[in-house]
């Protein structure tokens, strides 16, 4: 049995009438026929009853009716579904990201793509930059926002996305924020909340590698695995600790943020993602672009420093 033979038959059924019914489907009313007796002839069930003036169903065709219909529908859904997926209409995508992108860049890039294909399962998961790296270059991950630079491979792709201030987070109150701004050398005697080496190794050594150019070697009260971790530690007064400028964005009560003079870089977001062969709803993502549609929120929503160089931290 195949599915025009269960086509061929629901379309008789319908119309109860084998020459409409044959006219619908497009082939001559005698090859209709006979494949309505083949397909009774392989069930060994009369399906319908005929002669010349009438077609009726019988009890057992009324019931393979309702299962045929299921069936096709079946079918047609699968191809149907099997289509959309080779369009990237649907399927997954799984997206990576690190802190900084959380405050804004990535839920927004998010809300685009869904504007334009809202079928696509999101699968979304936060990734340090180095094990962004291994994940793109395993195929786990398609697609990653990250801090760059990272290692260039021949295997990967990166783009600069975005650009943002590193400031310092301080306790609101604390002595720093009688200033305009510090820089690294006014550190000396704080105690510093730095990200775990094991974390991100390359933005710690740099702020360790800061602080000794500035000279002295920092007091590093704390190592987090997080820069909203490090935010909340600050909060608490158990210290200072540097964090993106989009930081600011979370509202976080108690805590305050000084630009940084001297020779401490904007942190620099990419997107990064393999250079073989995609699935279809990467290609798709990609040719979007969706994060080319995020205004910058952060320049729109941060407050204007007050009097004295200090930018308050609720958003």
């Amino acid at each position: 049995m195949e599915l025009r033979h269960l086509r061929y038959f629901v379309s008789v059924a319908e119309e109860l009438h084998f020459r409409r019914a044959a006219e619908k489907l497009h082939i001559v009313q005698p090859a209709l026929s006979k494949q309505i007796s083949a397909l009774e002839k392989e069930l060994g069930v009369q399906l319908l009853e005929r002669d010349r003036r009438h077609v009726t169903l019988t009890e057992a065709g009324a019931v393979f009716l309702e299962e045929a219909l299921e069936v096709l529908a079946q079918a047609d859904g699968a191809v149907s579904r099997a289509r959309a997926v080779s369009r990237g209409e649907v399927g997954r995508l799984t997206i990576g990201f690190i802190q900084p992108a959380l405050a804004d860049l990535l839920p927004r890039t998010l809300l685009v793509y869904r504007q334009h294909y809202p079928d696509v399962k999101l699968t979304i998961g936060e990734s340090t930059s180095r094990t962004t790296v291994e994940r793109i270059a395993s195929r786990s991950l398609h697609f990653a926002f990250t801090r760059l630079p990272v290692e260039p491979r021949p295997d990967l792709t990166t783009e600069v996305i975005s650009e943002e201030p590193v400031l310092l987070a301080v306790p609101q109150g604390h002595r720093l924020t009688r200033q305009e701004s510090v820089t690294v050398a006014d550190l000396a005697d704080e105690d510093l909340i730095l990200i775990d080496r094991k974390v991100e190794p390359e933005l710690h050594d740099y702020y360790v590698s800061a602080c000794n150019t500035a000279g002295f070697s920092p007091r590093v009260a704390h190592e987090v695995n997080s820069t909203w971790v490090a935010i909340g530690l600050v909060a608490g007064g158990l210290g200072v600790g540097f964090a993106p400028s989009s930081a600011r964005l979370a509202a976080q009560q108690n805590v305050a943020y000084l630009p940084i003079r001297g020779d401490i870089p904007k942190l620099t977001i990419g997107a990064i993602y393999h250079s073989g062969p995609k699935p279809t709803v990467l290609e798709n993502f990609l040719r979007l672009r969706p994060w080319e549609h995020v205004s910058d929120r952060a320049a729109e929503l941060l407050p204007r420093p007050a009097p004295g160089g200090l930018v308050s931290g609720r958003a």
